[in-house]
């Protein structure tokens, strides 16, 4: 199973190197947010994780390394799928877990997010070009509501949140591309690329 960039850190190679860590990530919206942080508060509050709070809610779609300076190419690209993507919702429905280290919420609908991964693949011999590492495109997609736990943490919770019943959903209106320059610094966002909306086909026939 890909656990996607939740335990994955940059290596001393990638900051020898100058790359930076590249994430693509859909955001829900205010409403659906605010129900995943009161999660978030209630994890925290049960098993003392403060680090469930220190992360806004997202799904992660593909994260990579790459030197800055492709970075604009990097954003042309993206946002050459991205014009092609219609919007979709999203469907959260109940809780897994990667053991022994996140607890997340499962997206019901992963087909919209395959698709998306795949197009998105077009960009992964480009960020080749910066070393060994291939792009890492998250299967299946996911929530996390408390990740990095420690082993302990996990098992004990774990059998709580799998009786634990969860159900949301939202529009995914647009792919958010996030960057850093160090392990521990904050992510930022880059840039932010809209979808198509969903009637833009009827409306071009249409013209």
């Amino acid at each position: 199973m890909n656990t996607g960039l939740v335990k994955q850190q940059p290596s001393s190679w990638h900051a020898g190197h100058g790359l930076r860590e590249y994430r693509l990530v859909i955001h829900p919206d205010e409403a659906v947010y605010n129900k995943v942080m009161a999660v978030k508060q209630r994890f925290t509050n049960n098993y003392g994780v403060e680090s469930a709070l220190k992360a806004f809610p997202c799904i992660p779609v593909a994260g990579f390394y790459a030197g800055e300076g492709m970075e604009a190419t990097l954003i042309r690209w993206i946002q050459r799928i991205c014009s092609a993507q219609h919007n979709f919702n999203v469907i959260l429905n109940n809780y897994s877990g990667f053991p022994e280290h996140t607890i997340y919420l499962r997206v019901q609908n992963a087909q919209p997010f395959r698709q998306l991964a795949l197009q998105l693949k077009a960009i992964d011999d480009y960020v080749r070009l910066s070393g060994p590492q291939a792009a890492n495109f998250n299967e299946p997609p996911y929530l996390s509501i408390a990740s990095d736990l420690p082993e302990h943490v996990y098992n004990k919770a774990m059998p709580v949140y799998s009786k634990k019943m969860f159900h949301a959903c939202f529009p995914a209106n647009e792919l958010v591309l996030l960057a850093r320059d160090h392990p521990m610094a904050s992510c930022k966002t880059i840039t932010v690329f809209r979808f198509l909306p969903a009637n833009h086909a009827a409306y071009s026939e249409v013209a």
